[in-house]
């Protein structure tokens, strides 16, 4: 299992996104203001986006907060139901956790995900 940062020119959208960042002016797909914000980009080398890799398989993160999000979310010993994640957006398909491929979902897999996860966000809370 393997976290990377790289740097993109433009500001990424992940399928984690619209499920922690709030649109504040529109639909999520054609809003300019979030929140919480997207972080801004870093001098010289373009927005941050966080690629998980695991068994073959990638899951992007366009924030810490996402971050954050998925760390509670498979933290839990009994995974939610997607529909009742996705329900409040009317995604109840479209969660990001029902699309996860399910070499990801198994305990020991989930913990070993929480545990770098939070510890690139302690790492970035430094």
């Amino acid at each position: 299992m393997r976290l990377r940062l790289e740097h993109l020119p433009a500001a990424p959208r992940t399928p984690v996104s619209r499920f922690v960042h709030r649109p504040l002016d529109g639909a999520f797909h054609t809003a300019a203001q979030f929140d919480p914000p997207f972080p801004p980009p870093v001098p010289g080398q373009g927005h941050p986006l966080w690629t998980l890799e695991h068994r073959g398989h990638e899951l992007h993160f366009a924030s810490p907060e996402e971050m954050a999000h998925v760390a509670e979310v498979l933290g839990a010993r009994v995974l939610p139901k997607p529909r009742v994640l996705g329900a409040e957006q009317s995604a109840v398909n479209s969660h990001w956790l029902s699309r996860m491929d399910k070499a990801w979902l198994s305990w020991k897999v989930r913990q070993e995900i929480v545990r770098r996860l939070k510890d690139e966000l302690e790492r970035l809370a430094r």
